[in-house]
């Protein structure tokens, strides 16, 4: 038994610094140079807007300061049934008549279209640029992001890029839950994988393609039945053929999280999303990694925190305090050389305990009902990846939604 336990105890060690060691050799590869014929001459960055988060503005307004070589015009998707969403943009918009923006309102999406998706579909019709570049409306690029991720569509065989994401709102107690989850683990989960098999799904949160790539893989059009609008996209870049980038553009995330509700539910969300469209769609080997690399290590904290409790000894309490102390400092390491010292100190005892914290949360969002709540809207969704409305957002019941 104590042999087990070592074995364990080492493992679990390693896969820690494995982990750490993947992260800063993907960080120290340099970017692709710009093939100079093929350079963009304008990018159109498709955002589509829902208002209801305080910091909307801030978010949307810094993207329209981003500093960057490439010429850019910025498409907003705005629902007609979403005035305030439409005055932020319009005033906005006035405040910077040097920018190349353009405020597009499209009524609602039928019951079983995605709302991104519908949004998306629209906007890259009208898009002017050579490359299109999604970003969600709580994201914002730092300056120069382009130049970081733009070069990878170069590189033979790859249709789409994307970076990375890291949350930088601290508003209140759930906000800094959410931001210190995210910070804490996503270079770990989103990284190491792809040194074992070519990434298989993306980060939705900011991707760019070349306009004639996209056209031919088919746009987003015949997607917009489906609930994970990053993995959809993701799979009709792969079924053609084409390879998916993950970039080192790492970019901030403002998402106001207003009460225990609220993040049980975008904790909810974020894994039954992979769990009835991810997890169904994907090769053996992909799944082995998804798995092996990310779901089984998260049971590691608790049992480690477990055994020192149950079996206390110098031995055991050290090792723990080892592994805890490691996996801080690797947060701490990544905090300062990737994430623009997103994350405060004051709340950093928040790590560990998100990480004694997660596998349960994880467990039960993998139990949970198929039902959640994304942008105001009460959704089911369906074994698949598919979903249908159950009430609207502003509480109009949805046509033939059913009652989940």
């Amino acid at each position: 038994m104590r042999r087990l336990v070592v074995v364990v105890g080492l493992l679990a060690l390693a896969e820690r610094a494995w982990k750490h060691a993947m992260v800063m050799r993907f960080f120290r590869r340099p970017v692709p140079a710009p093939v100079p014929h093929i350079e963009p001459v304008l990018v159109s960055i498709l955002q589509p807007i829902l208002s209801g988060d305080p910091t909307l503005p801030t978010c949307l307004e810094r993207n329209l300061r981003l500093r960057s070589r490439y010429a850019v015009e910025y498409l907003w998707l705005v629902d007609t049934d979403d005035p305030e969403g439409q005055r932020i943009c319009w005033e906005l918009a006035a405040r910077y008549p040097r920018r190349a923006v353009r405020v597009l309102t499209l009524p609602p999406p039928g019951e079983r279209q995605n709302p991104k998706l519908w949004k998306l579909i629209q906007g890259a019709r009208v898009a002017r640029g050579e490359v299109l570049c999604v970003l969600d409306d709580d994201t914002q690029l730092p300056d120069d992001g382009l130049e970081q991720c733009l070069p990878y569509l170069d590189e033979p065989g790859v249709g789409l890029a994307f970076g990375l994401p890291y949350y930088i709102n601290f508003a209140n107690v759930w906000s800094r839950l959410v931001a210190y989850f995210v910070n804490s683990h996503s270079l770990l989960t989103y990284v190491p994988y792809t040194a074992v098999t070519d990434p298989f799904t993306i980060n939705g949160m900011f991707y760019a393609v070349r306009r004639e790539t996209l056209e031919a893989v088919g746009g987003f059009a015949g997607l917009e039945a489906t609930l994970a609008d990053d993995f959809a996209v993701a799979q009709r870049f792969r079924t053609q053929g084409y390879r998916l980038a993950q970039t080192p553009l790492c970019h901030g995330i403002s998402t106001q999280v207003e009460g225990p509700g609220h993040y049980l539910s975008l904790i909810q969300r974020w894994f039954i999303f992979p769990r009835e469209s991810l997890l169904r769609h994907t090769s053996g080997r992909e799944r082995v990694a998804l798995y092996g690399l990310g779901m089984l290590p998260t049971l590691l904290p608790p049992l480690v925190a477990a055994y020192a409790l149950a079996r206390p000894s110098r031995r055991s309490v050290g090792f723990a305090l080892a592994y805890f102390g490691y996996s801080f400092a690797i947060f701490a390491h990544f905090n300062r050389a990737y994430l623009r010292h997103a994350s405060p100190w004051r709340h950093a005892w928040m790590v560990p305990a998100i990480e004694l914290a997660f596998p349960f949360q994880l467990l039960t969002a993998l139990l949970a009902p198929k039902r959640l709540r994304w942008r105001g809207h009460l959704m089911r969704a369906e074994r698949g990846g598919g979903f249908h409305f159950i009430q609207r957002r502003g509480g109009a019941p949805a046509r033939g939604g059913g009652c989940g």
